[in-house]
């Protein structure tokens, strides 16, 4: 019953995590890493690799690979991004800002906003004026998705700002339920999240 309920949840309903993604993204970054020993132009395969680890929480298995792309491969804006992700998360600070920022010179709408939740991030771990985590904070409201504000939400907490945090978990409610149908299922996950976190911090 359990495996039929969440066959039909990732198919038409979406509150659960999706439980095949860690395994999906286990087998391919395996397949990658066979391409890789027989590839003349590593550098996508290792981009690749780098990317799907960083996505996993590997950070420093990702930064490594990511760091090895980019000395074969020039002004790749996601590249950048990814890096600029793991370094955040890493505790480099300021080269992971750096390749945020490029990340988004090269491309400003790269991976639909989340740069700044790492630079915002950022701001909060180096105690930045309030000023730039608002002009941060103004990028993200233009993107505005259950997705990105719960993950802002989530970083908010996490550097002790429980009042900001509940101000992102109900934005994260607010835009879910007036989304259009077609997108709340992407969505629900997110939606469900922000309200027991927003519960939960009371």
């Amino acid at each position: 019953m359990i495996i039929v309920y969440a066959i039909i949840d990732r198919r038409y309903i979406g509150a659960l995590p999706d439980f095949i993604k860690p395994l999906s993204r286990w087998r391919k970054i395996a397949r990658l890493k066979r391409e890789l020993e027989f590839s003349p132009s590593p550098g996508h395969i290792l981009y690749q690799i780098g990317a799907l680890q960083v996505e996993s929480g590997n950070m420093q298995e990702g930064r490594k690979q990511l760091e090895k792309a980019h000395d074969l491969i020039q002004e790749h804006p996601d590249i950048e991004y990814y890096l600029g992700v793991a370094r955040i998360r890493m505790g480099e600070l300021e080269l992971g800002k750096e390749a945020l920022e490029s990340a988004l010179q090269m491309n400003p709408k790269i991976q639909y906003g989340f740069p700044y939740v790492y630079l915002i991030e950022y701001c909060l771990k180096k105690e930045e004026h309030r000023e730039q985590i608002n002009a941060y904070m103004e990028k993200i409201f233009e993107y505005g998705n259950p997705k990105i504000y719960y993950e802002v939400g989530v970083v908010f907490h996490k550097a002790g700002y429980a009042k900001e945090a509940r101000e992102m978990f109900q934005k994260a409610l607010v835009i879910f339920r007036s989304s259009p149908s077609f997108l709340r299922k992407q969505q629900r996950y997110y939606a469900i999240m922000s309200k027991i976190r927003s519960i939960w911090q009371g």
